[in-house]
């Protein structure tokens, strides 16, 4: 098994760690398989009243989705754009529709059991994730792993919608565990997000080189302390860690 980078240290983790957080989308399961769904299902209607075939709208769907990752916030704009059917009624109704989409999903292989060994090797589980609240409480739901972590913020459902990577959710999910942020360490795959706010609360941060953004850069305070070569190194990691009370 690769060495996983630990840019400050190899006693990164000697903290008597209490908790390992998780981001969702990307982390814990491939959410391209969420959007893939949302296209199929909406291209025979759409493809029709645009005019344009249900094939044409699953294609350029796709596109937009692999140049622009489901993170931007225009998205579907870009789609009725290249369409030639840009109409804010239709966002609208593209954007209502995908809140309501209620696919299956599975997660990434390996993760039921990896969680598994780390709640029995003492650590208590949390999740933090953006994301509409429906749609992320659906996808945790589907992917059959809401029982594992306790608790799931959802950053849209706090005071003032604080969305990663304010460190307002991670204060807010150890003030639920009892814990210090020191005692905790939190795993993502988005350096534009997922860290910077953990980092700044003290919590230890791991990223996994899954999704689309694995390959991007950021800045010092926003990278995490160790890159993984996959979720699964992380349970050979914490195997030696000091699990506090």
């Amino acid at each position: 098994m690769a060495r996983a980078a630990v840019p400050n240290g190899p006693g990164v983790l000697d903290r008597g760690l209490a908790a390992v957080g998780f981001d969702l989308d990307y982390t814990l399961w491939d959410q391209d398989a969420f959007f893939a769904t949302f296209f199929e299902a909406a291209s025979a209607e759409f493809g029709r009243r645009l005019g344009c075939g249900p094939r044409r709208f699953r294609e350029v769907g796709a596109g937009a989705l692999a140049r622009l990752t489901p993170a931007h916030p225009a998205l579907f704009d870009r789609v009725l754009h290249q369409l030639g059917a840009w109409d804010p009624r239709l966002v609208a109704e593209l954007v209502d529709r995908f809140h309501r989409h209620r696919p299956p999903a599975v997660p990434y292989p390996g993760v039921e059991g990896l969680l598994g060994r780390l709640r029995q090797a003492g650590f208590r589980l949390f999740l933090v994730t953006d994301g509409h609240p429906a749609v992320q409480r659906h996808k945790l739901a589907a992917l059959g792993l809401g029982a594992w972590f306790d608790p799931a913020v959802f950053t849209a459902e706090l005071p003032g919608r604080p969305a990663k990577p304010s460190p307002a959710p991670f204060r807010a999910a150890c003030a639920i565990l009892g814990l210090a942020p020191e005692r905790c360490l939190y795993v993502g795959d988005n350096p534009a997000c997922d860290f910077q706010g953990a980092r700044s609360l003290g919590m230890v941060t791991a990223q996994v080189p899954t999704g689309p953004f694995a390959g991007r850069d950021a800045a010092e305070d926003a990278r995490a302390h160790l890159r993984l070569d996959s979720l699964g190194q992380l349970a050979g990691l914490l195997a030696t860690a000091e699990v506090g009370p």
